[in-house]
């Protein structure tokens, strides 16, 4: 990934070189889905993707943690 300096400030910030539609595409999906079966955090394949965790999240499916841990206590 490139870096260019803010003209303003000097701060090193990363170019983004890729920008995603408003989806992932069947195989950038089935690439997050490999990444996050390898062992990659969903917030570094979304850095690889170019695209937020949000939509990373969605390709791999599920959100991450148990849907109904609590509902037993009610």
């Amino acid at each position: 990934m490139a870096t260019i300096r803010h003209p303003t400030t000097g701060v090193i910030l990363n170019e983004l070189s890729v920008l995603r539609p408003r989806n992932l595409s069947e195989a950038e999906a089935e690439t997050a889905r490999l990444l996050r079966d390898a062992g990659h955090k969903v917030q570094d394949i979304s850095s690889m993707l170019g695209t937020n965790q949000g939509r990373v999240q969605t390709a791999i499916g599920g959100t991450g943690g148990s849907s109904d841990t609590q509902s037993s206590l009610f």
